[in-house]
């Protein structure tokens, strides 16, 4: 009896050192319950499905129940009672997470219950909403500039080149106002990153910035699929979005590169969630640390083309440069700020078409 419990005490010891953090917990203990989470639309959902949530079935034999969107998240969850939310994982990008919280909508994350974060880049890990309690660091996309290798003579490394003579009445910005602002506060030299959005002085100074680049631009774009349509017509040869629809693009076979400028970039963040009033908090607390182990996360990254907050995983190789993939590189990304943006939303967005879009030929 001896020598029988201690083969099973080796076996359990060698388990518990090679088995994954991530993927190590018993999982089956869920199997039949259900939890619905949210991602993003579009090409999102089913990189997401394939990366996330149907290995997590498979592993756990749990339902989970995807509800993708965008915009409309907030109008249901401020449609629904508190304690019958239309969703148990919420994934909240800055702007939803502070709509969110602003209602008090959320519950604290119990962190015991995510120790795959102790692998999320401490950068990261300094977010207010990691900080607070109620958000998992997650995923996001990069805002790069993007352009036409074999149309333009030189390669781009700066903000500075989406003003270059080569690319006039070749470029495509889009539309949306705190894009734009952002690309000319890195293009600014009057305050170091964007800091330039942060006092009269400096936003007069973009806004200077972005009137006098808006005649070089071909067109202000809606959308990706309206940007990438130019590209391939030949209309335009450099502009600028976000790394995750660039990085589609390429796989498809658009002749198209990115470039992570000199002055850094600017990215949105997406957070993990567990709004208040879900069903089975357990399940969706699992669900989210299954989401950011290593492995999970690397086979996301090498479908997507966006980055990933665990510092194990590994991003495609097309990528290695272009998305944050280091501590350091985290350093040098700039998140939007919603909280500044949404004080002077109506203010600035009609400054914008009045000083900006106008000025297009």
């Amino acid at each position: 009896m001896k020598k029988k419990g201690l083969f099973f005490l080796l076996l359990l010891l060698f388990i518990g050192i090679t088995a994954t953090p991530g993927l190590a917990a018993d999982l089956t203990k869920f199997k039949g319950q259900k939890i619905t989470v949210t991602c993003w639309s579009g090409p999102y959902t089913e990189d997401f499905k394939k990366a996330y949530v149907e290995p997590f079935m498979e592993a756990s034999g749990a339902v989970v129940v995807v509800s993708p969107g965008w915009a409309e998240f907030m109008a249901k969850i401020k449609a629904s009672p508190e304690d019958k939310p239309p969703y148990d994982v919420f994934m909240a990008d800055g702007w939803n997470y502070i709509a969110a919280m602003n209602i008090n909508r959320l519950q604290p994350i119990r962190k015991e219950n995510i120790p795959n974060a102790a692998d999320i880049y401490p950068e990261l890990l300094k977010r207010e909403a990691w900080v607070k309690g109620y958000g998992v660091p997650f995923d996001g996309g990069i805002y790069l500039p993007i352009y036409v290798p074999d149309k333009i003579k030189f390669t781009p490394t700066s903000w500075k080149d989406l003003t270059r003579a080569e690319v006039s009445g070749k470029l495509s910005l889009d539309q949306t106002f705190y894009y734009g602002l952002y690309a000319s506060a890195f293009i600014s030299d009057k305050e170091p990153g964007v800091q330039e959005l942060y006092s009269k002085e400096g936003m007069d100074e973009v806004f200077r910035i972005s009137a006098e680049l808006a005649p070089h631009v071909k067109k202000f774009y809606k959308g990706g699929a309206e940007l990438f349509q130019l590209i391939k017509t030949g209309e335009v040869d450099m502009g600028t979005y976000y790394s995750g629809g660039t990085f589609s693009e390429m796989n498809k076979g658009t002749n198209v590169k990115m470039v992570f400028p000199d002055e850094g970039a600017v990215a949105w963040i997406g957070y993990m969630t567990v709004m208040k009033g879900a069903a089975n908090r357990d399940l969706a607390e699992a669900f989210i640390n299954w989401c950011i182990a290593h492995e999970n996360q690397t086979r996301f990254a090498n479908i997507n083309g966006g980055w990933v907050s665990n510092k194990n995983a590994k991003i495609a190789p097309a990528l290695v440069g272009i998305v944050p993939s280091s501590n350091e590189e985290f350093a040098k990304t700039f998140f939007f700020d919603w909280d500044l943006l949404n004080k002077q939303w109506g203010e600035i967005e009609e400054r914008w078409k009045k000083e900006v879009l106008s000025k297009t030929k």
